[in-house]
């Protein structure tokens, strides 16, 4: 469609008649069918026609050529256009049930609203958990009431020191099972509901997150996985050292952000974050639960979880986009999921961008290059949120088929996350590149 007139236009009028073509939107519409205002500023400006770095698209009047771009920018983006206006209408829904009052609905769920259809597509079955998760997200640890009973209840030492001493005296009560990879080598190899149930129902994960507390631990766990992935074992991002430290009980006594050393703290504001008000036990129910969590395998209470990150830390070296296809005797599964994110556009001009002269952007971003080559790290890290999530509810994964959807959708939400990330760079840079092409 083009806007058919050799005369400039004024913008709103452009906008105005290319949005009666997008379906679905009447939520993010005006009585007289228009884009509202506030969806303009929070979406078609800033996340569709991107002004910012195409600032010719955004004056008041538009020659023909600049109003036959717009329209054009905002109908190739209709799909998730409408999409964004069902997501709306979930995250109003939750935005209720969760009794959020902070900031205008509009300013705050429209671009999240277009951030969802991005990730999701159109709403699914799921839409209410994956709406009322993301407002959890967005608006904090769960509510500043929960946060700030987490911080009195820590806040007193005598408490605090006594909490300290119950959390050491756990994580030592545990001792480690021998390794036996034979279930999880099973697993990787079979992928089938009897290997699953079979690994689920071991010890296998609890024993090999056990396993890392002991001297060398981290050199055994490598040796473990390489056994069964058959590729050296890069640095996962578990610990600092060669074994697990005891984490320590408050945030502020956290010496990195390696995942099995992350404070008590830490991880009873992300159980605040993931349950409403009304399905929390008290705030020294959630510690003691978290100090029992904390000195299991892995970090996680239930054993079938901890299998599911023990599979996660198998199948994580093999996750490298950027080197390609991964190598021949790597398992089946392992090589699906790298293949998944390698073909991604965003890597594939990465890939291109390091092999030649050209940089990835006018001004190569050392922490984005470091995020692309540490794909594995960023995977284990989404990965283990996830299943603590789990675990904080009590859900488990039915079958074979459930764990491997849990883990194809977290190497698609981390490339997502990482397309994201070097999709704004360029944009942030578009001036750049335009002044050079």
């Amino acid at each position: 469609m083009t806007t058919g007139s050799g005369e400039s236009r004024l913008r709103s009028a452009v906008l105005a008649r290319a949005w009666e073509h997008i379906p679905g939107v009447e939520v993010l519409s005006s009585a007289d069918g228009g884009p509202l205002t506030r969806t303009i500023k929070k979406i078609i400006d800033p996340l569709v026609i991107r002004t910012a770095a195409r600032s010719r698209l955004g004056r008041p009047v538009l020659d023909p050529i600049a109003a036959t771009e717009l329209t054009e920018l905002l109908l190739a983006d209709a799909d998730r256009l409408s999409a964004t206006a069902a997501w709306f209408t979930h995250l109003k829904r939750q935005r209720r049930a969760l009794r959020i009052t902070a900031g205008n609905v509009q300013d705050v769920c429209f671009p999240l609203a277009y951030e969802l259809a991005t990730g999701f597509g159109t709403p699914g079955p799921g839409a209410p958990e994956t709406a009322a998760a993301a407002l959890r997200d967005l608006h904090g640890e769960g509510g500043a009431a929960g946060v700030d009973q987490l911080t009195g209840y820590l806040a007193d030492p005598r408490l605090s020191a006594d909490l300290t001493a119950e959390l050491h005296r756990r994580w030592h009560a545990e001792s480690a099972a021998p390794q036996d990879i034979t279930a999880l080598r099973a697993f990787v190899e079979g992928l089938s509901d009897t290997a699953w149930r079979a690994l689920a129902d071991s010890a296998t994960g609890h024993a090999l997150g056990l396993a890392l507390r002991r001297p060398g631990g981290a050199r055994a766990l490598r040796q473990a996985v390489q056994e069964i992935s058959g590729l050296p074992v890069p640095d996962l991002g578990l610990q600092r050292g060669d074994r697990t430290a005891v984490p320590p009980l408050s945030r502020r006594d956290e010496t990195g952000a390696e995942l099995l050393e992350r404070s008590v703290e830490r991880r009873v504001r992300a159980t605040l974050r993931r349950l409403p008000p009304d399905e929390r036990a008290p705030v020294a129910e959630l510690v003691d639960d978290e100090l029992a969590r904390v000195a299991a395998g892995f970090g996680l209470g239930l054993p079938t979880l901890a299998a599911c990150f023990a599979l996660g830390v198998v199948l994580a070296p093999a996750l490298r986009p950027l080197d390609g296809a991964a190598p021949a005797g790597v398992p089946e599964f392992a090589r699906r999921l790298n293949a998944q994110v390698a073909r991604e556009g965003y890597v594939l001009h990465a890939r291109r961008a390091l092999a030649g002269a050209t940089p990835l952007t006018p001004r190569p971003d050392a922490d984005l290059l470091r995020d692309l080559r540490e794909f594995a790290k960023q995977f284990l890290s989404r990965l283990w949120v996830r299943l603590h999530g789990f675990d904080v509810r009590g859900d488990l994964p039915a079958d074979a088929a459930d764990v491997r959807d849990l883990v194809t959708g977290v190497v698609r939400s981390t490339s997502l996350d990482l397309r994201t990330k070097v999709r704004r760079a360029l944009v942030a840079r578009l001036p750049d590149l335009e002044a050079v092409s």
